[in-house]
């Protein structure tokens, strides 16, 4: 761990900027912006994630080194298939993967050339992800979305405990801005946003932590993300909408996870249902955190 006390002269320097200067060019951009993401920074005891953080006079940086230099970028990666036949392949996506990873994708296509993705998931969510085999049946899982025939189930764990069971976040959301190449959605007026609808519903409750299930009738960009942080309970580990938190716990990840999809075969009209089984940082932060997940 080390550990250093921003100077006056030191003061308006970007975080990275900051680092390089007291470790030296021995460690690469790379390095810190991993590093900065696992969440292995603090500024002032508060968890900063993002290298072009301007510092002030007086900041305290505890940077976690050691953390940090055991973290490995991933070589290789196996996603399970959790389905397949002539027209898809689902898989379940790892969190810290991108849906259309050229690692993954290079995986993939050794088994199922000419895929198609047809749907995405944010990077630190894993779950169930499909991929179209062919130019007719991505067509056609377009349309079925846009149709909403397509359902999802996504388990996330929030930060404090809803009072109510169960409820439906209704609203427009629009791109408000972008920060280091990431965007950042929120609530906007009708006619300037997309209309976003999630129904949620408590599962398991903890001493300050709940287990909630989310139906994302719509699909719109960080949607269950931006609805529960709005409604007052933001995802565990999602840094991007929750600045503070009550929870001590603290994960790797944005803590949400494709649970389930649905939907009726474009070429049979018989219905596929795929489940995604919880990866192994979600079942230790339920248990962790004394929910109960059936």
């Amino acid at each position: 761990m080390s550990i250093w006390k921003v100077t006056p002269q030191e003061s308006g320097i970007k975080l990275i900027a900051f680092l390089r200067s007291k470790l030296g060019p021995d460690y690469s951009l790379k390095f810190f912006k991993r590093a900065l993401e696992s969440n292995h920074c603090l500024i002032n005891k508060r968890l900063q994630r993002f290298g072009t953080t301007t510092l002030g006079s007086g900041d305290i940086v505890d940077f976690q080194i050691e953390k940090a230099e055991n973290l490995n970028p991933i070589e290789k990666i196996t996603p399970l298939t959790l389905y397949v036949d002539d027209d898809f392949v689902i898989i379940d996506k790892p969190s810290g993967v991108a849906s259309d990873d050229l690692k993954l994708v290079k995986h993939l296509t050794a088994s199922f050339p000419h895929l198609e993705l047809v749907h995405r998931l944010d990077k630190e969510t894993s779950g169930a992800l499909i991929f179209a085999r062919n130019p007719s049946t991505f067509k056609s899982m377009v349309n079925l979305f846009r149709e909403r025939k397509v359902k999802k189930k996504y388990l996330a764990i929030v930060d404090g405990v809803p009072k109510e069971s169960q409820g439906v976040v209704k609203n427009y959301l629009a791109k408000l801005h972008t920060y280091q190449g990431q965007s950042l959605w929120g609530q906007a007026p009708k006619e300037q946003g997309l209309l976003a609808i999630t129904e949620w519903q408590v599962t398991s409750r903890g001493s300050d932590c709940a287990l909630v299930l989310c139906h994302p009738i719509t699909g719109r960009t960080h949607q269950i993300r931006v609805h529960l942080s709005g409604i007052g309970y933001p995802i565990l580990g999602d840094k991007q909408y929750s600045k503070m938190t009550r929870s001590n716990y603290q994960p790797n990840r944005c803590l949400l996870h494709a649970l389930e999809i649905s939907f009726p075969h474009p070429h049979s009209s018989k219905m596929i249902s795929v489940n995604s089984p919880l990866p192994k940082d979600f079942l230790n932060a339920i248990q962790m955190l004394n929910l109960k997940h059936a």
